[in-house]
């Protein structure tokens, strides 16, 4: 190992042509709709999307260099009503809720997007484009790039390692369905099998240009919002596990969600046998939306049940994973990485990717 040199970061854009397979929902679809649980109920994944997007990112070449790792590319993508932001801690206090800060002192470059629909990237139809499965189609893209001699990018990288949040992890889940060669690892964190179906945010979710005009007051209304601090604080973080001033902080700084993104998020959650990669499961124990399969309130998630630790159970997606591998964050929540375990996170993750041999 070489001495550390200096951090190199730089804000990206990446443009992006993707051609997708849709829901088919009714122009203007809302979850208030009458009719909504019907329709959602009853999706249809048969209606072509095809345009071309710009997606905001942040590109950081490590601190310290690891000759084995400088070609190897970790792809950072993030959970719903969150930006690239969320792996550098939300920008809150210093590094220790920052994953690219760790991933950094490893060795490892890293490419954080914003998701199309977050941050600085565009902001197309909340409901007919911004899609799970066009965020299938955008990632596709960039770790196909990633690896071509010509890539756009700063350099090419001979290796992608995909690590997902949340909607991120259903993202690199679906991905790995669909494209199960496209990358060389994968680390899902805030996931699990099991999604539940009534999760109590969603109670209260509306549209971001009336919850936050000065932000927000151009979106269309399929762009949502939770305006509740405590459904926030309730769904992401676990009591006790957490520094109250950055989950204020995470609220205040909090982005979006769409109606697109709700309605075929479960649809995204399948088995991907053709996948044959190292994948690992990172989750907190007491994650409220991986880990309540009943989505009972006051905080009384766990990944443990009377039939076995659900992470492990989620192996089932992964029958030809080598190896599928789980971790059980301990005392956190759903945003671990936003925990005071993020560190021991950080490090089990990392470690996992060395014994795998990245």
């Amino acid at each position: 190992m070489i001495e550390p040199a200096s951090p190199r970061c730089s804000d990206i854009t990446i443009p992006v042509t993707i051609s997708s397979q849709n829901a088919d929902l009714p122009s203007g679809f809302s979850l208030a709709d009458p009719d909504a649980g019907e329709i959602i109920a009853n999706l249809m994944f048969n209606v072509s999307i095809h345009g071309s997007y710009n997606i905001a990112a942040t590109f950081c070449e490590p601190e310290v260099y690891v000759p084995t790792r400088a070609n190897t590319l970790q792809l950072l993508v993030h959970g719903a009503t969150y930006a690239r932001s969320f792996w550098s801690g939300v920008g809150f206090g210093d590094d220790e809720y920052s994953w690219i800060a760790f991933a950094s002192m490893q060795g490892y470059p890293t490419l954080s997007i914003d998701r199309l629909g977050n941050g600085l990237s565009d902001h197309p139809d909340p409901v007919a484009v911004i899609q799970i499965p066009a965020h299938v189609e955008v990632v596709h893209a960039i770790a196909q790039l990633a690896k071509a001699p010509d890539s756009t990018l700063p350099r090419a990288f001979q290796k992608v390692i995909y690590i997902g949040h949340s909607v991120g992890s259903v993202t690199g889940n679906a991905l790995n369905v669909k494209y199960p060669h496209d990358v060389d690892a994968t680390i899902l964190t805030g996931f699990s099998s099991s999604l539940p179906q009534n999760l109590p945010v969603v109670n209260f979710l509306v549209p971001a240009s009336v919850e936050d005009p000065k932000r927000f007051g151009s979106l269309l209304p399929g762009y949502l919002q939770v305006s509740s601090e405590p459904a926030v604080i309730a769904s992401f973080y676990s009591p006790g596990g957490f520094d109250p001033a950055l989950a204020h902080f995470d609220f205040e700084t909090r982005d979006t969600i769409t109606v697109g993104e709700i309605v075929t998020l479960d649809y995204s959650v399948a088995r991907a046998p053709g996948y044959t990669a190292p994948l690992l499961v990172s989750t907190g124990e007491f994650d409220e939306l991986y880990c309540n399969p009943r989505a009972t309130p006051n905080q009384t998630a766990s990944c443990k049940t009377p039939s076995g630790n659900i992470l492990a159970q989620t192996e089932a997606l992964y029958p030809s994973a080598k190896p599928y591998t789980w971790n059980e964050v301990s005392n956190a929540g759903h945003n671990w990485p936003l925990h005071f375990a993020g560190q021991i996170g950080f490090k089990a993750a990392h470690d996992w990717l060395g014994c795998v041999g990245f």
